[in-house]
């Protein structure tokens, strides 16, 4: 089954943990992971925010830097509430459903990267995401907070829970999309394009939209280049 994850990185205020928890349990969305969290996540203000919700909070996963957090998830998106340079496009939270579930079996896993309450996610942090996402708004100011923005994409994201909940899946033994990037990678250096380019992050987060016959057309591709010039059959 899909599973998805939401990682909320250094958050201050108790309440917001329990909100996002609440948020979580109501959409069908069960792992929660905290990077360097400020606060308690655990703490009477979070779990009375939290509302029934307290099993989210009390099995939340704690790291100390994002890389952790999200090394064995196959896809990772960022959300942002304004434009960055890091990424070429911003994708609507309303579409995040659809890219996911069009990668079928190629992957297990996703991560929804939330940032801090004041600042959101560094451009760094940014960069090291898949894709980028972002709630369309009327106005730029007053923006969400991070509890609201949290209810918002796990009621769009609870397609995927529903979907998930309505038809039993073939569990997933071998995800394609991480070997698409280390193949891609390798590729994208035999012919010399520098990865701290801006066409090397362009072609990579293009590749992440792919839906599930692309990514097999494109996996072909990659056995056949690789056989060939890499005398590798995996």
């Amino acid at each position: 089954m899909l599973k998805i994850v939401f990682i909320i990185v250094g958050i201050y205020r108790e309440e917001n943990a329990g909100a996002i928890a609440r948020a979580m349990k109501t959409m069908g969305i069960e792992s929660l992971r905290l990077v360097s969290p400020k606060c308690n996540h655990t703490g009477s203000k979070a779990l009375s925010t939290a509302h029934g919700s307290r099993d989210i909070l009390e099995k939340a996963s704690v790291f100390d830097n994002l890389e952790a957090a999200i090394k064995d998830l196959d896809l990772i998106i960022g959300t942002t509430a304004k434009k960055r340079s890091v990424h070429e496009d911003y994708h609507w939270v309303d579409d995040l459903s659809s890219i996911i579930l069009d990668k079928d079996d190629s992957i297990s896993t996703a991560g929804i990267v939330f940032g801090r309450e004041e600042s959101g996610l560094t451009n760094q942090e940014l960069s090291i995401c898949h894709l980028v996402s972002t709630i369309p708004m009327y106005s730029n100011y007053p923006s969400l907070n991070l509890g609201q923005a949290a209810m918002v994409y796990a009621t769009f994201l609870s397609k995927i829970t529903l979907n998930c909940k309505r038809k039993t899946r073939k569990e997933i033994e071998d995800v394609e999309l991480p070997v698409i990037r280390d193949k891609a990678n390798q590729i994208l250096t035999d012919v010399g394009i520098d990865p701290e380019g801006i066409l090397y992050p362009r072609i990579m987060e293009r590749l992440m939209l792919l839906k599930k016959d692309d990514i097999n057309l494109f996996h072909s591709f990659c056995k056949f280049y690789l056989k060939k010039y890499h005398k590798r059959v995996k």
